[in-house]
This record gives structure tokens, sequence and C-alpha cells, in this order.
């Protein structure tokens, strides 16, 4: 699969170290990476490489100015960055019209727009008419109109729109650009709010339909629910109303959408989800005959509609019924989720009633047929488990090694290696020392511009992003987009700061059923799991990586000063915040490592800090840190027990200790009576088993030995 744009040799060039050394990581359980050279972070001043630069490719010289230009520019200095682009464009002419962008915005910060205006933003529109750079010369020469109309989803345009909204909140047909281009904007609804109030006599069915869309993405679904019952009827603003209403708890409401989007569309796309939806809220007999229908059919509702209806038996004491659903959810859906959470179920009963042949037996049948997810590893992880106690050593081992090959990036693949003997630390990890072994990679991407290559080979991280946002609509339905698309949009929005999408975006490819060969070979490349599993913060709170880290005020500091691995806390920021700083959860926790206001006072006390911001990302490192230390010397540094503290509490770990006893922590884990708790003990123990094999070379050389020779 070629993966490089046009100039192949340039390509090549930046590959193999002519910006800057690098070295290349191998492991069975990652794959065969790619031998494209490692690219550090922007921050790190870049290497010039010991090979001589041939002439058709980029001088490593090159791309440290124009790094260094876009760095003065963004501190505010304006000169500085003139000096480093001049004569720039003769030497990097991939990125020429980057170039004269950065002139012109520093020639309007020394407030010299009659040289932005008179020369640069023309010269742009002149020689890159249709270039994503055009819509920074289209607002900076203030041609509002055609910008909203050349480049309606670019991201400057969504800037222009709400800088002029807040000049003009009367513009109502800014507003509706804004709205149907940009729903995700922060702030928006008051926006929407005040357009519906003010116009809503005179409101179109299609502006009722940006309107509902707008505060469906702002996840403001009373206010959507009102707005959908006003777009056109079509199968999907019918089930989004019913949707609306039922998670606003207005449930009448929601019946009878579902109910005329069922009577208009029966069978439109969303039918069966609809019918699923309206199964939730209907009496027995009703919500039995729905979801039967969904379960006759063969589409991705059908399992979960299976799995509902075996349910819906259980409870109503038909216990025939239930296997009987489950047996056929088990025969027609085995690689499902919903198949591997009724086996689940299923198995763990019957063996918690004395009957392990049946639990090991249920426990295969699906197991096996899983697709490295984490259910299907529990399965057969449990069978191993099972097999042990009735004695049958061999029998469990060979199993515990089959969740290793299936499901090797799972939790309980890294139960499976303990049990296996493997020296993969254990559920003390969390005080386990380690050499960190990171250096984050930037590899070609495939289907990308030339330009939007080089931004990003170069380390130019924002500038990659937002080109990428102007050539490709990057806010429609990840459905609508192709794994090449998915993949791009996922690395460029991580690297440049918005790291929960970004990381989502890449880590529902691992999980993709699309056939696209490309998808194959994005999995073994090594970008691809950084992504999934990134070290943000690990240096210094700015996101950069320089230095050494222990003297910064990042994650190996603290984790440092407080006798935590490392990894262990990267797991947990990643479980808790994936890596975003200012998040707010529905409880309240704040920041990276999601410590409750209460809590970080409480803290601040303990430590004697005075002036903290649970926000600030060295702030919210040093005081997470310390709680995590804090609970793991609460537990004898059992990294369990503190963890399943951090999450639900010391008064109910104790509680569950008194109640379930540690005598097996497998099952103990499997106990723990929160959802939400026992998840997050074995997300973030998973999340530590992947950071340990990417990051140490002990866990990839470990890990590539053992699966090459199991025996």
């Amino acid at each position: 699969m070629e993966i490089l744009t046009n100039n192949k040799r340039l390509w090549a060039g930046l590959a193999t170290g002519v910006l800057m050394t690098g070295s290349t990581l191998g492991g069975a359980i990652w794959g065969s990476w790619s031998a494209n050279g490692d690219y550090r972070s922007q921050a790190e001043p870049l290497e010039v490489a010991s090979n001589p630069v041939e002439a058709n490719q980029l001088p490593a010289t090159s791309a440290t100015a124009f790094l260094q230009a876009y760095s003065a520019l963004q501190a505010g200095q304006a000169e500085s960055a003139l000096r480093y682009l001049e004569g720039l464009e003769d030497s990097l002419p991939v990125l020429r019209d980057e170039i004269w962008k950065l002139r012109a915005q520093a020639y309007e910060k020394l407030q010299d727009k009659e040289t932005a205006q008179g020369i640069w933003w023309p010269k742009i529109l002149q020689e890159y008419p249709n270039s994503p750079v055009a819509a920074y010369a289209l607002w900076g020469m203030g041609y509002v109109d055609q910008l909203r109309q050349q480049f309606p989803t670019h991201p400057v345009t969504g800037r222009a729109l709400k800088y002029l909204l807040g000049l003009n909140p009367e513009r109502y047909d800014l507003l509706r650009d804004l709205a149907q281009h940009h729903p995700q904007t922060s702030g928006l609804t008051p926006l929407l709010d005040r357009w519906r109030q003010a116009q809503e006599g005179s409101l179109s069915p299609a502006d009722w339909q940006i309107i509902a869309d707008a505060y469906w993405e702002q996840r403001e679904y009373g206010r959507a629910a009102r707005a959908y019952g006003r777009a056109p009827a079509t199968s999907q603003n019918l089930y989004r109303w019913g949707r609306s209403h039922q998670i606003s708890r207005e449930f009448p409401q929601a019946i009878a959408a579902y109910q005329a989007a069922l009577a208009q569309f029966p069978e439109g796309p969303e039918a069966s989800l609809t019918r699923r939806r309206l199964a939730e809220l209907s009496d027995v007999p009703t919500a039995i005959e729905l979801l039967k229908q969904v379960g006759s059919l063969s589409n991705s509702d059908a399992p979960e509609a299976l799995l509902s209806l075996s349910q819906l038996y259980d409870r109503n004491a038909s216990p025939q019924s239930a296997q009987a659903t489950r047996q056929a959810l088990w025969d027609r859906f085995p690689e499902s989720e919903a198949a591997a959470n009724a086996a689940w179920t299923s198995a763990w009963n019957q063996a918690q009633a004395g009957n392990l042949n049946s639990a090991i037996a249920i426990a295969q049948q699906v197991g096996s047929r899983q697709r490295d997810t984490e259910m299907g590893a529990q399965l057969l992880y449990w069978a191993g488990k099972w097999r042990e106690q009735q004695g049958d050593a061999a029998a469990a081992r060979q199993t515990y090694q089959l969740v290793l090959n299936q499901f090797p990036h799972t939790y309980y693949a890294w139960r499976s290696a303990v049990q296996l003997g493997w020296p993969v630390g254990d559920f003390s990890s969390g005080r386990k020392v380690v050499e960190v072994d990171f250096e984050p990679v930037r590899l070609p991407l495939p289907e990308v511009s030339e330009a939007t290559q080089t931004l990003h080979l170069i380390g130019a991280s924002q500038l990659a992003w937002e080109r990428w946002q102007g050539e490709t609509p990057v806010q429609r339905d990840p459905r609508q987009m192709s794994i090449p698309e998915r993949f791009v949009t996922g690395i460029l929005r991580n690297s440049a700061g918005e790291h929960l999408r970004g990381i989502n975006q890449v880590a529902a490819l691992r999980f993709s059923e699309d056939p696209d060969p490309l998808l194959a070979e994005l999995k073994q490349r090594q970008d691809f799991w950084q992504a999934i599993y990134p070290l943000h913060y690990y240096a210094n709170p700015d996101n950069s990586w320089g230095g050494d880290p222990y003297t910064q005020s990042g994650m190996a500091r603290w984790a440092r000063q407080f006798n935590l691995n490392p990894l262990m806390v990267a797991a947990l920021i990643r479980q808790e915040s994936r890596f975003e700083p200012e998040i707010v959860s529905v409880s309240g926790a704040v920041g990276l490592m999601q410590v409750m206001p209460a809590t970080g006072q409480w803290i601040a006390q303990q430590i004697g800090l005075a002036q903290y911001s649970l926000t600030n990302p060295a702030d919210n490192l040093y005081l997470g840190s310390w709680y995590l230390d804090y609970t793991h010397r609460t537990y004898q540094n059992n990294t369990m027990l503190a963890l399943a503290s951090y999450n639900g509490g010391p008064g109910n770990v104790g509680r569950w200790l008194n109640r379930y006893g540690l005598t097996d922590p497998d099952l103990f884990v499997e106990q723990i009576p929160f959802a939400e708790t026992r998840g997050y003990v074995k997300s973030v123990f998973g999340n530590y088993w992947n950071y340990w094999q990417l990051y140490t070379q002990e866990g990839r050389t470990l890990v590539s030995q053992r699966l090459s020779n199991p025996g």
C-alpha cells in the first residue's frame, strides 16, 4: 500500500532521518514497525542528521527555521518570526503558502496591515486560490462572504463567524453558518437560544434542522427534542426526536416520537434502533414483540436486541425462553459484544453454582470467536482459572497462552502473562521501577497533501491539523469517512492537543471491521499505538518533550518524587481524562487526574500548597500523584486496592475487603459491586500493560520473545 505522496524521494528522505535521527522498535504484539524513523515532538529542538542532505530533500535547517518562525509568532515576537522566514520559501517550496501566511500574520502583529493586505494576502489569493491557506487570506482581506462560501467548514471560518457574532449577535445568517458547519463550537448553545427565541415564528424546517443538529452536538438534548419536533420528518430526525426526549426522561413524548418514526419509516436506517429504544419504554408484551422483530434480522442491532430479550425473559421468570434466546445469540452472532456479555453472565452464574464444566463450555464457545475484545479475553481467562480449579494445569496454561495470542492488548492478557509466570509485574505494579524508553514517532500519513505531510513530519502539529481540516470536512460523521481519513484525523487531532477525541478516533479503528486492507497495515504502525496510548505531559506541563524529565513538572517528576511507576500514572490519566487538562466530570472531578475540588483542597493542606489550580497540568499532576501515593500507602502498596480506592473511595474498599476477602485478587476484582470501579481497575491495568510494552525495552523484548517461543 503506497502511503507516500507525490514527491516520494522527499518523503523517503524525511522518513530515513534527514531531519533528525531516530530508532525503530519491534515486538510481536505490536507487529513489525515500519523502519521509517522516529520524529520527536514539536517542542524538542530538531537535530541535523549526520548523512548528507540531497538536493531534492528537505534541509533540516529549513524545517528548523520554519518551526522557530511559528514559535516566535505564537509568542508575539513578530520581528523574530520575519527573520526566520527570510527567503525560506526558496528552500521550502512545499510550504510556500504557509510561509506567506506566517509572514502576513507577522506584519499584522506589527500593526502593518498595509504590507499584509497589500502584498502577502493578495499573493496567496492569486497563486494559491484553492489552498486551505486561502481561507486565512480571505479573512485577512475582510472578504467574509467569499470565505463563507468557499471554505464553509474551515476552522478559520468558524473562528471568524464566532468573532463577528460577538460584535453583532443579531447576525443570524452568520449564526446559521456557524451552527451548520461548526456545531461543536464551544459556547454555541446560548447563541442558538437567542436565534430560536428571536425568530421562532419565521424559522423554516431547514433552519430547525440546523438548530436541532447543533443542539444534539452540544448534548443539549432537551432543547434538541423541541427542535427536532419542528424539523423535516426523516428517519434520523424522528429517532433523534425520541432519543432526546428519552435522555431527558420525558418518556411519553419519547414513545410518541418513536412510534411516529416507525409509522412513517418502518424500514428506515434507524428503524431497528428505534424499535430497541421503544422496547426500553414499553410494557413487557410490547417489548418482547419489538425485540423479536429486531432479533430476527441480520443487522448490527440484532445481537443487542437478542441480549435485551434474554434479559427481559430472565426478569419475568421465563428461564427456558431466556436460554433459548441466548443460544440463538451465540449461534448466530458469536463474534458480537452482546454474545460475549450474555456468555459471561451465564458462565459466571454456572461457576458460582459449582458447574465448572458448563461454565468452561460457554466461555470457550463464545470467547474463542471474539475479535480482540476485552470481554472475549475475560471469558477465556476465566475458562483457564476454572480449569485450574479442576486441577488441569496444562489445559489452563494452554488457555492463558490463547488469551495472550488472541487478545494481546487486554487486561486479561496481562493477567494471563502473570499466570504463566512471566515477569510482567503484578497487582503491586504501581510501585515497580521501570526505565521509560519514550520517543514519540512521526511517520508519513496516508492520502494527505504534500504540505500537510511536511507539516506533520517536521512537528508543526497545530498547522498540520488546521490544514487537514481545511482539506477534509472532519466534522462529519466518522462513519462517512474512509479508513485513511479517520486515521489521519485521529493522529493529527491528538498531536495538536485535542487528545480525548484524537485518542478515541484512533482507538475505534482497533475494533473496526471495515474491509479496507489499509486497516491491517495501520495496526502495525508504531504511531497507531502511540496515539492510542500516548505519554502526553510526561516531562513538561506544556506537553513538550525535552531535557531531563525528572527536573520538569510533568508526570515523570511527580512519579519519581512519590515512588510511583510513571507508566501506571499515565495509565490512570488515560482512563481518567484522556489527557484533557480542563475536563470536568459529571461528579465535578477536574483535570488530568480527575481530582475532586474538596479532595484537592485537603491534599493542598497536607502538603502546604497555598495556591493551585486543578486545571493547571503541573498542579493537577502534583496533587493527583500525591493522592495516588497516599492510597498506595493506605493499602500496603497494593495497586489494585489503591486504584479501587482512588475511584470508589477508601470506605467502600474497606467494606469490600471485609465482605470478599483477598484470597484470590482476580475474584475480588470481579466482585467489586460498583460497575464503574470494577471497570476502572481493569482499564487502568490494561492501559499499563500496553504502556509497559510500548515504552520499555524490557516489555518489548520479553513479550516478543515469549510469544515467539511460548514454551
